[in-house]
């Protein structure tokens, strides 16, 4: 059985996972560089709490268990549909925007969830959360 501190690691790999993915695939689909400028910036913070986790992870002998194969698909499914006919940046940004509230819920609901899980978890968790809430702002300043 996994325990709190895993369990939250786990969590911080999957939210950092699709927010680099996210950005991955969005990244294509502008030519507003000071956007894609950005999103590279994001991305790097997010592959440095990642790796984070990772090592986190490693240290207690746990394995991490990334983005499902499913999770990816449905991800990218729901960004095509969303940019067949508006690769704007307004819609771009308001895209990211919601991805970064939602990934906010996110570490939110693993603070609640996952009491037992050890300090620099919950730490690495609430970083994670702030990071993504500053990021909202940043994305709805490009709306």
């Amino acid at each position: 059985m996994q325990s709190d501190n895993e369990k939250m690691l786990q969590e911080i790999v999957q939210n950092t996972e699709m927010g680099k993915n996210t950005l991955d695939e969005l990244m294509g689909l502008t030519h507003d560089q000071r956007l894609k400028d950005e999103m590279m910036r994001q991305k790097r913070e997010y592959r440095r709490i990642n790796q984070a986790a990772h090592t986190a992870l490693d240290a207690i002998g746990a394995e991490a268990h990334g983005q499902s194969a499913a999770a990816r698909m449905s991800v990218s499914m729901g960004i095509r549909t969303r940019t067949m006919m508006d690769k704007s940046t307004r819609n771009l940004a308001t895209m990211l925007a919601e991805g970064s509230g939602q990934g906010v819920l996110d570490c939110k609901r693993a603070e609640k969830d996952y009491p037992a899980a050890s300090p620099g978890a919950y730490k690495l968790c609430h970083e994670l959360g702030a990071f993504q809430s500053k990021a909202e702002e940043t994305w709805r300043g490009f709306v």
